[in-house]
């Protein structure tokens, strides 16, 4: 199974996973995801970067974290071998600053995306209604504007996108001021996928969170995950 495949550490040490670990789940159930690599120097970190092409964004990967923001745990915009090298440095300075004694899998290494709108979509296995499935207007207004749509998983497409035209936030990814539209089929398809794994892994997984998703101008990609396990 996916989920034991995958997370098994996790799971075996009674753990919510990492960040690396949550894109490969998330990754390996078809959803698409940013490019990444995981590092774990400085030397590993130049690598992927030079592999992935700048600018480039540097994240912690800890089973001790997961407000990765709150521990000076993510860099973003590096364009040089230079710029790469004192991210890292100080993403590790500050885990141990921050976090004594945490834990430290590796520096996630991950393609910086850009253009798009960024979009929350998630989900829980909520005690009362069961699994369900959420979008919104995402990145760091999802806590000002908590402009989400919840519906009970699992959703077609077409359930989905009707849903996401019911945000408030819905004429903004239509286009707005000159900037293409997004994706919204495209989108559709990415929310009912996400509706699909929450149900498929019900009383397993508590809580996911991909935010930022970008719903581009062509297609949609997760550029983080957060996974809650149910022990």
């Amino acid at each position: 199974m996916l989920l034991e495949d995958i997370l098994g550490k996790a799971i075996a040490e009674r753990r919510h996973p990492t960040l690396y670990e949550a894109l490969r789940f998330i990754e390996a159930y078809g959803l698409s995801v940013a490019r990444y690599r995981l590092a774990r120097s400085a030397d590993e970190a130049v690598e992927a970067a030079e592999e992935l092409g700048y600018p480039v964004v540097l994240k912690v990967s800890s089973p001790d974290v997961i407000h990765k923001t709150e521990v000076g745990g993510v860099v973003v915009g590096l364009k040089s071998p230079k710029d790469v090298r004192r991210a890292y440095d100080s993403i590790v300075s500050a885990l141990k600053g921050r976090v004594p004694g945490a834990r430290l899998e590796g520096i996630v290494v991950q393609e910086m995306v850009e253009g798009g709108y960024e979009v929350i979509v998630g989900g829980l296995d909520d005690p009362q209604f069961g699994p369900v499935v959420a979008v919104g207007l995402g990145g760091v207004y999802v806590e000002v504007f908590k402009d989400v749509v919840f519906e009970l998983a699992p959703i077609s497409p077409r359930e989905a996108l009707r849903s996401i035209k019911m945000l408030k936030a819905a004429r903004i990814l239509e286009g707005y001021r000159g900037k293409p539209p997004a994706d919204l089929y495209a989108l559709a398809e990415f929310v009912s996928k996400v509706s699909q794994l929450i149900w498929d892994y019900r009383g397993r997984i508590k809580e996911l969170d991909l935010n930022p998703t970008f719903a581009m101008a062509k297609g949609v990609v997760a550029a983080d995950a957060r996974v809650i396990l149910r022990f």
